[in-house]
């Protein structure tokens, strides 16, 4: 065999095993830019849903990557949240939303947003307090730093203080302090929600951080 005849061979055979791979990054790009657009509009694309579902549905058929299994998860929970979905199918697609972030977890498990994302779903469906505590515990130890996460990891926390246990407490703790040092005006804001007078605040910092407290209660006092 000539060397020529073996280099084709080779590049016939790259070409082969690569193709999958191609047609499903093809398959997927209209579901990135998509997601990539809502993130940036926080406009949901109703009338593309359906299609940009069954593109990601294909591109997992042509390459069973996790990229994919996240933004399978996240176009469910936008039809989960679309208010034109019919009420009697939010449920599923909530459920669905929480497959597809399993399925990618479990094939990278390092991702702190489909963790939260995972908990946040389980929140609002009213699953049990130790199935929503434990994917929010993954999602701080995945990406304790996070400022994009923080704010939505302390309201899922205040709401569910009463259930922590003591490594539970401890990270809240932690969060609480660390988004209070990053962005004070939005934690701020969680707090006028969730625990307007700090009583739950108070009990977590009090004896930790007098300081952080009386900054939180001068803040308070000056909203509207």
């Amino acid at each position: 065999m000539t060397i020529v005849a073996l280099t084709g061979l080779v590049a016939i055979a790259t070409l082969t095993l690569s193709w999958p791979r191609l047609l499903a990054s093809y398959r997927y790009l209209p579901v990135d830019i998509a997601i990539e657009r809502y993130f940036t509009t926080r406009e949901i694309p109703s009338d593309r849903l359906d299609v940009l579902i069954k593109f990601a549905n294909q591109a997992i058929a042509h390459q069973d990557n996790y990229q994919y299994h996240n933004g399978l998860s996240m176009l469910q929970l936008l039809r989960a949240l679309d208010l034109s979905t019919p009420a009697m199918e939010r449920l599923n697609a909530y459920r669905a939303a929480e497959e597809e972030a399993l399925a990618s977890i479990k094939k990278a498990p390092a991702q702190p947003a489909v963790w939260l994302r995972i908990a946040n779903i389980r929140w609002i469906l009213h699953d049990e307090p130790a199935d929503i505590l434990a994917p929010w515990k993954m999602s701080i130890f995945t990406g304790r730093t996070d400022y994009t996460l923080i704010a939505q990891r302390i309201e899922i926390g205040l709401a569910h203080r009463e259930f922590m246990d003591e490594e539970a407490v401890s990270m809240f703790r932690d969060q609480l302090l660390l988004g209070w040092r990053m962005q004070p005006g939005t934690v701020i804001q969680v707090l006028a929600g969730r625990d307007h007078t700090l009583t739950i605040t108070k009990a977590l910092i009090q004896n930790t951080d007098p300081v952080a407290l009386e900054e939180m209660e001068a803040w308070l006092a000056k909203l509207p």
